[in-house]
């Protein structure tokens, strides 16, 4: 009897303290105004739209830069950030502090934005804008533009942005580098490919 008691205590306590854990709110992240729209601040790329891994691995199909969401929710327990896009198409993102390095409101805070594509890619050259909106990176691009095109890079692998190096996961065990020198992109480096 006390071993039931004490396992019911735990389970209790575990249900309290997950329970207890409020979800993000986009609209708190961002400060929305009325009639405010969201949008993704970078590609996010993914295999499955209901199963994409928060490292942003670099293959399958992406949701392009720019593209307007609707938030659905957010849960700490386990750790997904729902959204759909104008069409209505569900994507759940796996979120992972492990991984990221930072609370889910601050990778919600880089991910999406207040700002449309035309705003986002505002003054970039159209050669630039064509690159970003296929998912490429190329050298002379600067980290703004890798930014849009890959994501932010996995802290687990980049933990400083003013690294001359980011590093992208392209499947969960293989990586390509992108490799700055002054903030421009110098050279990308994928030793998975077969010489």
């Amino acid at each position: 009897m006390r071993l039931f008691a004490g396992v019911f205590g735990v389970v209790f306590a575990l249900l309290v303290f997950c329970g207890c854990a409020d979800p993000v709110i986009f609209a708190e992240v961002f400060q929305l105004k009325e009639g405010e729209k969201i949008y993704t601040a970078c590609n996010i790329w993914y295999e499955d739209p209901e199963d994409i891994d928060c490292r942003n691995i670099q293959r399958g199909a992406f949701i392009p830069l720019g593209t307007e969401i609707t938030p659905v929710e957010t849960t700490y327990f386990s750790e997904k950030i729902v959204f759909k896009d104008k069409g209505g198409k569900i994507y759940k993102i796996n979120f992972s502090e492990d991984y990221r390095l930072c609370s889910m409101a601050d990778y919600i805070g880089y991910t999406f934005t207040t700002k449309s594509r035309e705003q986002q890619l505002k003054g970039l050259a159209p050669k630039v804008k064509a690159r970003i909106m296929r998912g490429e990176v190329v050298p002379g691009m600067n980290t703004e533009q890798v930014r849009m095109a890959y994501g932010l890079p996995p802290a687990i692998r980049t933990p400083d942005l003013r690294n001359d190096c980011w590093i992208y996961f392209l499947t969960p065990s293989d990586t390509v580098r992108v490799i700055f020198r002054g903030g421009i992109v110098r050279n990308v480096l994928n030793f998975n490919e077969p010489r």
